[in-house]
């Protein structure tokens, strides 16, 4: 297995894909369970805002641990299997991602609470690792970027208007001696 990485733009933070599978396991790892953590935490917040209206810190807190652990738990255990049965098979092809999708399924199933995610939920996150391998492989977007008409955050600060204010043209002569 060649763990070479390639020429990457400078950036302070790892993506899974920065080097190839097998290789910089444990940081695979700690994308993953960030990608869980972030889901958890908008599922727990929505959760505690709209729906179980949680009061109290205790309760809250029980919330946010009930929807964000298992989320987390999930994205480990997705990179570390997927790697882990690389290693061991010394391949790298769909079946990896296939059975790091079907390892979460004990985790999906205590937090859905139904002993059928065990099995349906498991092939359901397989095909869809299948499914995220083969878009890796041949270089194609499952979900598009799509520019927003307005840009970004900061985009206040741009001038959308058709024509300049002509009032920004004019000459200020308040104040001065002519």
């Amino acid at each position: 297995m060649n763990c070479e990485c390639k020429e990457q733009e400078k950036r302070k933070y790892y993506q899974y894909y920065d080097t190839p599978d097998g290789c910089d396991v444990f940081k695979k790892v700690l994308v993953t369970s960030r990608y869980g953590a972030i889901a958890g935490l908008i599922l727990s917040t929505y959760d505690v805002l709209m729906y179980s209206h949680a009061i109290g810190l205790r309760q809250i807190m029980k919330r946010y641990s009930f929807h964000t652990v298992p989320l987390v738990l999930m994205g480990a255990t997705f990179a570390g299997v997927a790697n882990g049965v690389q290693h061991f098979r010394a391949k790298d092809d769909i079946f990896n991602y296939f059975i790091g999708g079907v390892a979460c399924g004990p985790i999906l199933a205590y937090y859905l609470g139904s002993y059928h995610a065990v099995l349906l939920g498991g092939l359901g996150l397989g095909v869809i690792g299948m499914i995220k391998k083969n878009a890796i492989e041949n270089n194609y977007t499952l979900f598009p970027l799509v520019q927003g008409h307005m840009g970004t955050v900061r985009s206040w600060r741009n001038d959308y208007t058709f024509s300049p204010d002509p009032r920004d043209s004019l000459q200020h002569t308040c104040g001065s001696d002519k």
